[in-house]
């Protein structure tokens, strides 16, 4: 997999989408930390790539949620104190509006 800075980039697009080309991926750098991902696509792969992309993103939010819920103690609560949270927010929700 390649790796271009974002300079690289700016600079020369032609070829950091040449090396896209070749490889059919790139990670782009930011001083030397990964920022970004480029991935080739064509009319025929973009709705499916980006639909995959969308559902990687949910993974990984899911995922970021279920650990701070570890980190908080939240993943210990019972079924009955998750409901009461629940009507909770309800109660404030309406009397908001």
């Amino acid at each position: 997999m390649e790796f271009l800075s974002v300079r690289e980039l700016s600079k020369s697009p032609k070829i950091a989408f040449d090396k896209l080309t070749a490889d059919g991926k790139a990670v782009i750098t930011n001083n030397g930390r990964p920022e970004a991902i480029m991935v080739k696509v064509d009319a025929s792969s973009f709705e499916s790539t980006l639909s995959l992309l969308q559902q990687l993103e949910f993974a990984q939010s899911i995922a970021a949620m279920q650990q701070e819920s570890l980190l908080n103690g939240n993943s210990k609560m019972t079924l009955d104190e998750i409901n009461a949270e629940i009507a909770a927010a309800r109660r404030e929700m309406a009397a908001a509006y």
